[in-house]
Parts: C-alpha cells; sequence; structure tokens
C-alpha cells in the first residue's frame, strides 16, 4: 500500500534539509542521497521527496544533473533574500553570525532606501509610514502588538522608494526584526525604547530631507545593534548560569 500523503510532509523535509545544508552537514557540492534513500530517511512518500526537493531548486540550494543525482549548490547561488529560506536560516544558524550578517545588509540598504523615499515618496507614501508608526506608539509596552507595525514601518519606507529590488528586501527586513524582538525579550523595553529614532526618521521624511533621513536610519541601525549586542550577553550569561546550576545539581546527586 502507497504511503499517505500528508500536505506538510514536503514543507517540513525541505526545512530539514535545508537546515542540513546551512549548517555544513551537507556542504557544497555534496551529492543527496537517492530519492528512495531520503524517503526511508524522513518516512514519507517520494513523491513528498519531489517537492521538497522542487522547492529548494527554486531557492537555489540545490540541482540535479542527469546521471550525476543531485547536489549541493554553491554558497552564491543560494537565493538568501527568500523570505522562507531566511526563516529557516534564522533557526539554523547561531544568532550571532545570523545577526551580525542581517545587520551589515540593512546598514547598507535601509538608511540609502531612506534618502530616496525622503527624495521620492509621495504623500500618501509618508501617511503610510505615520500610520505605522502610530501602531507602535498605541502598542506601548506589548512588544507583540509592537512588532507588526514597526515591520510596516520599514516595509512602507521601502515602498516608498518605487524600486521593485527595494521593495523585495522587505522579506530580509521582516526576519531581521523577528530576530529582533526574539531578543528583545531578554532587554525589557528595547521596542519601546526605540520609537523616539523612528519619529525622527519619519520627520526627516516628511521633510524631504534625503541626507537628515539616512543619517536617522543610520542611528536607529545603531541602536537596533545595541540592543541585540546587549541581548546576545544577557543570554549568554543566563546560559553560562544554567550550566553551572545544572553541574552543581549533578554533583549533589551523585
Amino acid at each position: 500500500m502507497a504511503k499517505a500523503e500528508n500536505p506538510q510532509s514536503s514543507a517540513q523535509v525541505a526545512r530539514e534539509v535545508a537546515r542540513m545544508i546551512l549548517t555544513g552537514v551537507w556542504r557544497e557540492g555534496t551529492t543527496l542521497p537517492r530519492e528512495i534513500e531520503l524517503a526511508s530517511r524522513f518516512d514519507v512518500s517520494r513523491t513528498s521527496i519531489r517537492e521538497a526537493l522542487s522547492l529548494l531548486k527554486a531557492k537555489g540550494l540545490i540541482a540535479s544533473k542527469q546521471k550525476a543525482g543531485t547536489h549541493v549548490r554553491a554558497r552564491f547561488d543560494w537565493n538568501m533574500l527568500d523570505e522562507e529560506l531566511l526563516n529557516w536560516t534564522l533557526s539554523a544558524l547561531p544568532t550571532q553570525e545570523f545577526a551580525k550578517q542581517i545587520l551589515e545588509v540593512r546598514r547598507i540598504v535601509e538608511p540609502e532606501a531612506c534618502a530616496i523615499c525622503a527624495a521620492r515618496g509621495t504623500d500618501e507614501d509618508f501617511a503610510r509610514i505615520e500610520r505605522a508608526y502610530r501602531g507602535m506608539d498605541a502598542a506601548g509596552m506589548d512588544r507583540v502588538a509592537y512588532a507588526e507595525p514597526d515591520l510596516q514601518f520599514h516595509r512602507g519606507i521601502l515602498i516608498a522608494t518605487g524600486n521593485d529590488f527595494l521593495i523585495a528586501f522587505g522579506a530580509t527586513v521582516a526576519a531581521a526584526l523577528r530576530m529582533s524582538f526574539d531578543l528583545s525579550s531578554t532587554n525589557p523595553g528595547a521596542p519601546r525604547k526605540s520609537l523616539p529614532y523612528h519619529r525622527t526618521v519619519l520627520d526627516e521624511i516628511w521633510a524631504r530631507n534625503p541626507d537628515g533621513a539616512r543619517q536617522a536610519m543610520h542611528k536607529l541601525m545603531d541602536l537596533t545593534e545595541q540592543n541585540i549586542v546587549t541581548a546576545m550577553s544577557r543570554q549568554k550569561k543566563k546560559d553560562t548560569k544554567d550550566t553551572e546550576d545544572e553541574n552543581a545539581r549533578t554533583r549533589r546527586a551523585r
């Protein structure tokens, strides 16, 4: 009897194979096991395996050659701006490494996008960003409620550039903000403290001051980096204490 299909099977397999690639278990150039072996390994049908591999091919992680099987592509071929792949990367890589890379990209893109937005955006664009800001303000100290309008604030700036490539960068911003909010749980009040920095960005945009908007976004990125570094330091101390406490309990139990 054929294995019953689970609609989630192919997505789950794709995520797990991606994790193995992202973490270096299967390195660039590695030939993946055959479909039948993967089906047995993940306990799914070969149809689910084919669907999972097709998804990963679309994201640039793997490629197939006739008679040579399926192999992991070179890292520079991976579509790292794909939203789903970004989320998998966030889950698979150490937070510090992911944070460093994503912040570098945001520093390159967002300040310039802000300047373009101030120079080129319409009043309607600015009003959209203003509504997002007001949503952040209304969220108060509620970290969860703050997250969505914060994302819409940054995406609104990208949309206002009118540049399709910059607009597509919204997926990267979404993954970065999700990481920031996950970390900020160890940094009480961190989202709220960023509100005046967002206000300054918005004011410079309304003033149609590209240089001012660019500098305001750089300062917001500085604060973001500071919050992430502080949060990771707190998390490291917590992990160290938890390990020491566990070791102490083990010694007492002997």
